[in-house]
């Protein structure tokens, strides 16, 4: 089967788009970030339309280059900033949707406003100012998300397809990428998708592949930057599963590292209510050395069912453990949506449209219990 990010009929909807605001005519703007030789060999020729209709087309069939760049992913994210503010917006989000199944975070740091002079506190001496409220954090916050980050890796699965591992040009092996933590003393948690490691046209893999690919899933451990000393362990088995929940456990070797300690109750926010309770994620995005969202971290809304939030990530961070500022896990990050028009969110002056979502760790927990108790002992034991 060829491959495709997009089915035709949403490749169709994006090219439109893309020639209804003139992209044709802004190919460099767009290209900027793509590797200039895949560009220059899609792009011969021709009208600037048909070097776009071209040029799509191409990225679309691409899963990745040699250089690990998802080209009509980095060709999305400029689109969505050249069209900020117009209809063919949402076009383009709703294909990063679909071609990023990680997701990816709106940046949403926005210049700081000028601030009149005549407003800062009038008293000689008087340094110190409180902005709005005070959110600052007891320094043990930093402690103890250094010993929580021990305990979560950069995951990489390796595909099957009808029980053979996959592998790209060169003989490289076709990994997916995700990140995953210690719910257990030897059990990992991540997401179905990161283990499913299928894309959308795709379809899922089947069970025998998909329990293939847990026991090719290998977690490396303090991967804090790139000069970093690493430990790198290959899980066992699958032990327990779900589509709907988005959640896969594996057995690990065991370790003298710590399960992550869980909530035993959800974080409730109302969409209406102002934007006061926040997350924070240690994750590997596109498969890069740890990093931490925690800027503009908010949570959008929270329930027993499902948390929302601000907090960055990217392609990669699926499986990330969503921390509250005490460092207990809250739920599991498995994507982002965009946000329905007229329900946007609102922070320092700047509207964001898109908001990161994950599976409240109560609910997984519930599942464990009903379907794999023997696992769900487990986990309850390591809490202790």
């Amino acid at each position: 089967m060829t491959f495709a990010h997009l089915t035709q009929a949403e490749l169709t909807k994006v090219q439109q788009a893309a020639l209804a605001v003139g992209f044709a005519d802004e190919m460099a703007a767009l290209t900027a970030d793509i590797s200039p030789a895949f560009v220059a060999t899609a792009t011969q020729g021709g009208t600037p339309a048909a070097r776009l209709i071209t040029l799509t087309s191409r990225m679309n069939s691409t899963r990745a280059l040699l250089s690990g760049q998802n080209p009509l992913r980095l060709w999305l994210d400029k689109a969505v900033l050249l069209a900020g503010g117009r209809p063919e917006e949402l076009v383009f989000r709703r294909a990063l949707e679909v071609v990023e199944i990680d997701g990816t975070a709106t940046a949403i740091d926005a210049p700081a406003t000028p601030m009149d002079v005549d407003t800062l506190p009038g008293v000689d001496g008087e340094l110190e100012v409180v902005i709005f409220e005070d959110d600052t954090l007891d320094v043990g916050f930093l402690h103890s998300g250094t010993e929580v980050s021990r305990s979560v890796a950069k995951l990489l699965v390796h595909r099957h397809f009808g029980g053979t591992p996959s592998t790209l040009a060169g003989n490289a092996p076709d990994e997916g990428n995700g990140t995953g933590w210690l719910i257990g003393p030897d059990l990992l948690i991540t997401n179905f998708h990161v283990v499913n490691a299928r894309l959308p046209t795709e379809g899922d893999a089947s069970a025998a592949d998909f329990d293939l690919q847990g026991k090719a899933t290998t977690a490396k451990f303090d991967f804090y930057d790139a000069a970093a000393t690493t430990t790198t362990v290959t899980a066992v088995e699958c032990v327990a599963s779900d589509k709907e929940l988005d959640y896969a456990i594996l057995r690990v070797p065991v370790g003298a590292r710590k399960p992550l300690r869980l909530r035993t109750s959800p974080i409730l926010k109302p969409q209406e209510r102002a934007l006061r309770e926040r997350v924070n994620v240690l994750q590997h995005p596109g498969g890069l050395p740890m990093r931490l969202g925690f800027r503009n971290n908010f949570v959008v809304s929270g329930t027993a069912d499902r948390l929302s939030y601000l907090t960055d990530t990217a392609g990669g961070s699926s499986g990330s453990p969503i921390c509250d500022d005490a460092w207990f896990v809250a739920a599991l990050h498995r994507g982002f949506k965009t946000i329905p028009p007229g329900s946007s969110v609102s922070v320092w002056g700047r509207t964001i449209n898109q908001e990161n979502y994950g599976t409240p760790i109560g609910k997984i927990m519930a599942h464990l219990a009903a379907n794999h108790p023997a696992v769900h002992g487990e986990v309850l034991a390591g809490q202790a």
